[in-house]
């Protein structure tokens, strides 16, 4: 990866255009054609440089209400319980650890009943009940911005 490129990501970590075409608007800035940048772009992903380009919101913000739930899970079933967790789109995050309560998963919905719902059917379909709901008492935001070496 060149300079170039390095400098150019590090700026899209905390300025992407929010514009009708963002690809078009980089693309301009950068002195080439929207197709070279999302060819361009491509290639970052094909590579394994980039994975994605999301948007954060604020949920609380937005009346969205969400957790950071932490399953105690037996071995033999980790597995199964992962793709049941992993079918809901109200989950963003999944993660195997290697602790007594093995998989931490953060889950999000419109309101807390929703979430307790979504839960409670969680636990069915897997049968696991020993689930800790660990709710955001304060939030400490920091703004990750990667250094490319």
């Amino acid at each position: 990866m060149t300079n170039k490129d390095k400098k150019f990501l590090k700026g899209l970590q905390t300025d992407f255009p929010l514009v009708l075409r963002p690809f078009a608007a980089l693309a301009a800035e950068q002195g080439c054609s929207e197709k070279e940048m999302l060819g361009y772009f491509r290639k970052l992903k094909a590579d394994g440089v980039l994975r994605y380009i999301a948007v954060m919101f604020d949920l609380r913000k937005l009346g969205i209400v969400s957790s950071l739930i932490a399953l105690r899970v037996p071995k033999s079933k980790i597995a199964r319980t992962v793709r049941i967790i992993n079918a809901y789109p109200n989950v963003s995050h999944n993660y195997l650890r290697d602790d007594d309560y093995n998989i931490w998963f953060t889950v999000s919905a419109v309101s807390e009943r929703k979430l307790q719902a979504i839960l409670a059917d969680i636990s069915r379909k897997s049968g696991i009940t020993d689930m800790l709901n660990l709710r955001t008492r304060q939030v400490f935001k920091s703004q990750a911005v990667f250094e490319l070496k």
